[in-house]
Order: C-alpha cells, then structure tokens, then sequence
C-alpha cells in the first residue's frame, strides 16, 4: 500500500493512509483551492510510474525530517537535500525516484527533482541525508553523436534536442516553451557532447536566450526577461536583513580570437577576432582565447564571440540577500506570500534609499523546525573561488581540445 505521512485534511492528521495511483497532475490541495497556509511544507515521493509512495509533512507531532533544502536557478530547479532525524525505513526510496516539494499549501509544485544519493541503514550516523538534483542535470547524461545542422533557426535544432532528451528521461517537451530567436545558424556540428553542453552553445547564439527544466519537468527555451520582477521588489530592513553587495573584474574580457571546428589550408582553426575599445580604454586590456568546436563558419563563431565579449566587457556586480520575508497582507487583509522565480530583475532598495536592479541568479530555500521556511538570494554573477576556476577551465579547455581534434580528424581524413 502506498502511505501518506501527516497529511493535513479538515483539520486533523492522517498518520497513513491510501495515497491514490495519479502522479502526473499537482500535488495536494490543502483546504481546497490555493490558499496561503503558513509555514506548511510537503514533500511527495513517485514512483517511476507517477505512483505516490509518501508524503511527508512538517505538521506532523513527529517531524519525519529534520531541514530541507532546494535551490531555483536560471535553468530551473537545482540542488535539493532532505535530512532524515531518523533512518526512513517506511518507504523504499530508490535512485532518480521523483520528489516534489510544495510550499504554503500551494497546489503546484515549488520544486521537482530526483534522488541522487541516498543513506542505508544498519550504519551509526545521527542523521541520513537524501540528496537530489533537478531534472535540469540530466541534460548532462544525454549525449549527440553525429548530429550537424545547416541553416536551420536556432529553435528548431533546440526543438530536435528536446525531442532526443524527451525520449532518454523525464523532461517533457513542450513546444510552447520554445521560443524563436530569428537567428539562422549557418553550420554547426554536434558529436560526442551533451544535450547540456550543446544547449549552453545554443543559448549563446540567440544571444541573451536561456534553456532549463521548471517545476513542471518541462524544458524551455526562452529570451532572458529584463524587466522588474514584481514578487522581487524588496526593501532591505523591511523586507529582509541581510544585502551585501560587491563587484568584481576578475572576469573581464575585451579582445579575443575564436577558434572553431573548421581548419584552413594552414591547418588552423581561427574563425574570427571579437573585441570591445571602450571596455580596453576603461579597464586595459584583457585577452582570451574562446573556443566554439560546434561552429564551421565564421559568421557563427563570430556572433556567438562577440556575444561573449558584451557579457564580459564590464565589471559584475553582484549581491547577496537573506532572511527574506515571503509572507505579506493583501489590500483585503487577507496574506499571501510571494512566489519568487529568477524570471527578470530583482529591486532592491537599500539601506541608502538607492535603488539597485540585478538579475536573479539563485533563490535558495531552507526549511527546519527552529526557524521555519527561509529564503536566501543571490543576484548577479557571483564571484567564483580561484580554485573553482581552475578546475573548471581544466575542464572545459580539455573537452574542447577533444572535440578541435576531432572535428580536424574527420577534415583530414575527407581531404
């Protein structure tokens, strides 16, 4: 039987009972319609076959876990963790099983993600820690081989991409959230790299265009929004405590030479020469080498580098903000809360009275019985570790030697 732990219905517990056979349509509906109910959160437990195997409730007299932690980015749901008081042994909770958290009493879903790491028992650690990832990562187990498009808009190779991940996973393609650019690649190559890995390529060419998974595990394709996020217009000392702004020009660049997949009579992959004077007169000079295997033509590595020079040219700023309050009065004294996305920019007025926009990186969610639900932002681009850039530029310069190889190889070999 599949159980249900501390549901909240009319008004008094259900400890277990029958949790139904639908998986694919919203969660629970505490009270009926949406209504702001403060402090309740619900986590809900599929099986691969949309089955519920549990729901766990913080409206519990025994709270089943101890915190849980989920985090939005701009390419959907992101990292999540639930940490267990004691082993839960009531419920087989196996890897890439589907979890859904649900806040406030809300219909939909906050956050969707699956089991990446789970604890066992017979162990003698004081608590057990599910962690899971949204589905968002799984793009990063779908891999293209041999797959070459010419003059095709940028959204229908996107639409050929869902359609290949849709059949590999749990994502939904959604037509409807996959927006034209207006942009005619040329010729692009993708062979041995990810869905993810390609998407970010693709993003890059529409030019301010983001990809993801959301709530709902559908994929989008969609313009970066710069207008003001309403939920997000916020008063620092009134609507949170803690706003700690910087900026950083570690990770300026203004000139730079593209190189692609195609090799001249030389042997040489140089496609193009991208550059910002006005950001060289401000800041000095600051050169890179970016690397695009995937493009074949010119006016592709072109655009797609000189779109990496216009994100890059200026100083980033960037900020962090806690204890954000969620809950607040309507007109009719009724409360609601505020559901935040990274979709458009955050105002923040700080302590000065300035008014200050940023784009919504990530929205960090924490729930734990001393302290409640808690929501942390973090807006603009935050400056990385030194560490962590190396590793990653390790990385990504080792797959793109890989991949320049590889396209020169197959060159070589038709010449």
């Amino acid at each position: 039987m599949n159980l249900i732990f501390g549901r909240y219905k009319f008004g008094r517990y259900i400890w277990a009972g029958n949790a139904g056979t639908s998986g694919s349509g919203p969660g629970p509906t505490p009270g009926g319609d949406d209504t702001y109910i403060p402090g309740l959160v619900q986590v809900i437990f599929f099986n691969r076959d949309g089955t519920k195997t549990a729901i766990f409730s913080n409206d519990t007299e025994e709270l089943p876990f101890k915190e849980l932690t989920f985090e939005l980015t701009e390419n959907g749901c992101g990292d999540g963790k639930l940490v267990f008081n004691t082993f839960p042994a009531f419920t087989e909770i196996q890897y890439n099983q589907r979890i859904d958290v649900y806040l406030f009493g809300s219909r939909d879903p906050w956050w969707s993600g699956t089991v990446l790491t789970r604890p066992d028992s017979g162990g003698t650690a004081s608590k057990f820690e599910i962690t899971c990832y949204g589905l968002y990562e799984r793009l990063d187990k779908v891999q293209l081989f041999g797959k070459e498009y010419k003059n095709m808009e940028v959204a229908d190779i996107v639409r050929d991409i869902a359609r290949n991940v849709e059949s590999k996973t749990g994502i939904v393609f959604n037509a409807s959230k996959i927006y034209n650019v207006g942009y005619t690649v040329t010729h692009i190559k993708f062979d041995g790299v990810s869905a993810k890995e390609a998407l970010d390529q693709l993003s890059e060419f529409a030019l301010d265009f983001v990809y993801g998974v959301d709530s709902y595990r559908e994929f989008y394709f969609k313009a970066i929004n710069s207008e003001i996020n309403e939920e997000a217009r916020i008063w620092v000392g009134v609507h949170c405590n803690k706003f700690e702004p910087s900026q950083s020009i570690d990770k300026i660049i203004n000139y730079a030479k593209v190189k692609g997949g195609a090799i001249d009579s030389n042997g040489e992959s140089w496609l193009a020469e991208v550059q910002n004077t006005e950001s060289q007169e401000l800041y000095g000079l600051s050169e890179t080498v970016l690397t695009l295997p995937s493009a074949y033509d010119a006016a592709d590595a072109e655009r797609w580098g000189q779109y990496e020079i216009d994100k890059n040219k200026d100083p980033k700023l960037s900020a962090k903000l806690g204890g954000l309050i969620l809950a607040y009065p309507k007109p009719d004294g009724v409360f609601s809360v505020r559901r935040l996305t990274t979709e458009g920019q955050a105002a923040i007025t700080d302590l000065d009275g300035t008014l200050r926009t940023y784009p919504i990186t990530k929205i960090k969610y924490t729930v734990n019985g001393d302290k409640g639900i808690q929501c942390d932002l973090e807006l603009g681009e935050q400056p990385d570790p030194p560490i962590s850039n190396y590793l990653l530029a390790l990385h990504r310069n080792a797959k793109n030697n890989e991949a320049l190889q590889q396209a020169a190889n197959e060159q070589l070999k038709g010449g």
